[in-house]
């Protein structure tokens, strides 16, 4: 919408509000420096959704027996770069579980926080491959969940520990056309996940993934883990 078009309805707006009975209130300011948060600079803070389904074998201290807890997940977070190689990011969600054959519970809410660290990237020089890059990235992560069985609420908490390498390519041609980078990356994980009455059967795994970079600032990613079963995860990151 140019300026042109905009006169006219500015115009007929004002003429509309002459005519009625409003509650006055000051205008907005069009100074950026009249603002309480003007947003200068935001590039430290990140912001992402993700939809996650997971599977788990978990053991039951009182029986002994072994089930599978089922979870599908939506989860957003909130991330910012206490340097230019870390950051650290709160996380809150809502997922709907089953333990077993037992029917799934209500959505309920989960949080939780993190923290990335990227240690290498290292160029490839020579010989001359498909993979422009080699990254090595840590991660670490704790959250708390919960679902309603029916009888009774059970609680749990995750606490997660990964170290994955990646794999980077740099796209050639019209970057308003093609992606900006791939990356594949793979590594072991190691994820302590108990409750007050279970616990997880196997803590040590492998996580897979894809990211897909369409700007330097908005990435795709699609992750798997592995553990006793396979779990899935794709999300949107937005760097500001």
């Amino acid at each position: 919408m140019n300026k042109t078009t905009l006169v006219p309805i500015a115009v007929a707006l004002a003429f509309v509000a002459s005519s009625l009975s409003v509650w006055a209130i000051p205008s907005s300011s069009n100074d950026p420096f009249e603002y309480m948060i003007k947003g200068k600079d935001l590039s430290r803070f990140s912001v992402g959704l993700y939809v996650l389904q997971s599977e788990r074998d978990i053991n039951w201290d009182d029986s002994g027996s072994t089930q599978t807890l089922e979870s599908d997940r939506i989860h957003a977070y909130l991330g910012y770069d206490i340097f230019n190689s870390m950051t650290i990011y709160a996380v809150g969600g809502a997922s709907e579980s089953k333990f077993g054959n037992n029917t799934k519970s209500d959505s309920e809410g989960e949080y939780g926080f993190g923290l990335r660290a990227n240690l290498l990237s290292h160029f490839i020089r020579e010989p001359t491959l498909v993979e422009d890059v080699i990254r090595i990235n840590f991660g670490a992560q704790y959250l708390h969940a919960s679902a309603d069985t029916g009888s009774t609420s059970v609680d749990w908490n995750e606490i997660s520990v990964s170290l994955t390498l990646g794999l980077v390519n740099h796209t050639e041609g019209n970057k308003n056309y093609t992606p900006e980078s791939f990356s594949i990356y793979l590594g072991p994980i190691y994820s302590k996940l108990e409750g007050d009455d279970f616990e997880a059967d196997d803590d040590v795994g492998l996580i897979a993934g894809l990211e897909v970079f369409l700007t330097d600032t908005i990435a795709l990613d699609f992750e798997v883990q592995h553990f006793e079963n396979t779990s899935g995860a794709a999300g949107i990151n937005f760097r500001f």
